[in-house]
């Protein structure tokens, strides 16, 4: 589940890392010094680019690619008014390296995110992406299955590494299965690595080895008995 501000919330890693900086100041060596403004400066990058996201999931259900990628620049403005100087300064590199771009389209101004902030976003997006376990399971199994051609097959990979870093179980060559219900966090990987014609997601009450299955997830503590 994709919570709302989780995104973007680093405000306390940012504190963290400005009361190093005062306490240590006169002990750190310009090099040290370099490093924590360097985090700083990665960590307002990814709240802006995030900010794409968690905007457009805020204000439609839907997944339309036509819109996901631009916001109005008014609403990034209110996003940033906490602290307008380092992001100003963070959205200005970020245009400089071609990560954004900010235009006019003749009623009022857009951000835009470019292919290589495309490409960036996606990277974050599903490295914090995380499904939502239950209090209780409705003994129902979901199964992704996926035929992705050669020729996209690093998003193949992709897709492969991600369902096991959440916890999938191979069940056969490009078909894996899960105890809860993910069908957003699918359909946001299918969207994001443009597969979706290739992968399938599927609820099914029944699988033949389903007890196998149970004892697995409960060794990787994703089942538990409170769920049952």
């Amino acid at each position: 589940m994709l919570e709302q501000n989780k995104w973007y919330n680093d405000t306390d890693t940012m504190h963290k890392i400005s009361q190093s900086k005062s306490k240590l100041n006169s002990e750190l060596e310009p090099e040290e010094l370099k490093n924590i403004e360097l985090k700083k400066t990665e960590i307002v990058a990814r709240q802006i680019l995030l900010y794409f996201f968690d905007f457009y999931r805020t204000v439609t259900p839907l997944f339309d690619k036509a819109r996901f990628y631009r916001i109005p620049f008014k609403e990034y403005d209110k996003f940033r008014e906490n602290d307008k100087i380092r992001f100003s300064h963070e959205f200005y590199r970020l245009r400089r390296a071609g990560f954004i771009k900010k235009y006019f389209d003749g009623k009022e101004y857009q951000i835009e995110l470019l292919p290589k902030g495309q490409k960036l976003l996606k990277r974050h997006i599903t490295q914090d992406l995380e499904i939502h376990f239950p209090e209780k399971w409705d003994k129902k199994w979901r199964i992704v299955i996926f035929d992705i051609p050669n020729d996209k097959k690093v998003k193949r990979e992709i897709l492969r590494t991600k369902l096991e870093s959440l916890g999938f179980l191979k069940l056969q060559e490009s078909v894996y299965v899960f105890p809860f219900d993910c069908l957003a966090e699918i359909q946001l990987l299918k969207n994001l690595c443009f597969i979706e014609p290739y992968v399938q997601y599927m609820v099914v009450e029944r699988i033949e080895t389903e007890i196998n299955l149970m004892k697995k997830f409960y060794d990787l503590g994703i089942l538990e008995e409170k769920m049952m």
